[in-house]
This record gives C-alpha cells, sequence and structure tokens, in this order.
C-alpha cells in the first residue's frame, strides 16, 4: 500500500476547518474497509462498497512533530470480502437520533485493479495506517481510540498460547523430577 495516498475529501475538509474555526480539532474516529477498486474523488462522502467500519483502536504520533500519525482499526466481523478501499473518518458536531456523533468521510485509499488485502470470517485484521498531515492545517486533528484498545485485543489467541506454555513447562518440570528420582536410585 505504499504507492497510495490518501485522498482527502472535501467534505471532510469543510468539517475539519469548521471544527478549527471553533476552536476544536477534527476527531478521526473511525476507519472502514470496502470492496470497490476505483481512483478516489475529493467530492465522495461515502466509500462506494463499505463492507466494515470500526472505531479506530490505537495511535501513535509517529515523529513526534505531528506531521504523521498512525492509526489502527480491528476488522473481526464474520464476513468474507476482497480490500480494495479504505476510509477514515472524522466525528461531526451533529448528532444523529441515537446520540451519536455523525461520522464525515476524510479520506480514502483506493487504487483501480488494486486489492489491498482480503477479509475472511476466521481472520481478523489489524489495519495500521499512516496518515500525513502535511497538507492539514497544524494541530487540526486528533484521535478518538474506542473502547476496544489494542491493549485488550491480544485476547483468545494470547489466552490459548499461554495454556500452551504453562502446559509445556509442567511437562518440563515433571520430566525434571523424574530425571533426578531415577539418579538419586
Amino acid at each position: 500500500m505504499s504507492a497510495l495516498t490518501l485522498q482527502f475529501t472535501q467534505a471532510g475538509l469543510d468539517a475539519l476547518m469548521t471544527a478549527t474555526q471553533r476552536g476544536f480539532k477534527g476527531k478521526i474516529s473511525h476507519m472502514a474497509f470496502g470492496d470497490s477498486d476505483y481512483t478516489p474523488d475529493k467530492t465522495q462522502i461515502a466509500l462506494k462498497g463499505e463492507k466494515e467500519r470500526v472505531a479506530i483502536a490505537d495511535t501513535d504520533y509517529s515523529d513526534g512533530e505531528g506531521s504523521s500519525l498512525k492509526i489502527a482499526g480491528k476488522f473481526d466481523a464474520p464476513i468474507e470480502y476482497a480490500i480494495c478501499e479504505i476510509g477514515v473518518f472524522i466525528e461531526s458536531p451533529n448528532y444523529s437520533g441515537e446520540g451519536e456523533p455523525e461520522l464525515i468521510l476524510l479520506g480514502v485509499y483506493s487504487k483501480p485493479n488494486t486489492t489491498l488485502g482480503y477479509r475472511t470470517p476466521d481472520v481478523k485484521v489489524l489495519q495500521w495506517l499512516t496518515l500525513s498531515l502535511a497538507q492539514l492545517p497544524s494541530e487540526s486533528v486528533e484521535v478518538k481510540v474506542g473502547v476496544d484498545n489494542l491493549n485488550l485485543i491480544v485476547d483468545r489467541e494470547l489466552a490459548d498460547m499461554t495454556l500452551v506454555q504453562l502446559n509445556t513447562m509442567q511437562r518440563q518440570i515433571e520430566q525434571e523430577l523424574r530425571l533426578v528420582a531415577l539418579e538419586q536410585a
């Protein structure tokens, strides 16, 4: 994905500028995968074939100067599709009927005839993106990390690995004790 650049949308930039003018920062809060491949356009307001949207799970300001930002999302829905587009969303100051902020498409990664990855129901995808903030006003964005922080993502897999390791250590100790008993006999 190194050849791809984020195409900022006009709606996303307008929302970001509105927040900045009001003295706030735009909150990057979600990313999405879709299955349509195309050349992104700045007039887009949605992904063309969105399949899955998740809250940002982790973030890292890469260079300490604020010109780039890494964000991560955990995609774990039991669905299957080719990943051909990735969208990054910011929160709007407007709220939906459920009291949640509306999300505005800030930018899109996609390229014609290019598959960025593949989602299967059995595999969780942890997608990291590095966003260049050089084209945006300085100090104009922040990241809103969702509930499912990456420190908690290593759930079932880590528990399984830990159990296997503990069982192996127990067998090794039992074997050592048997060897010691044989040596003393």
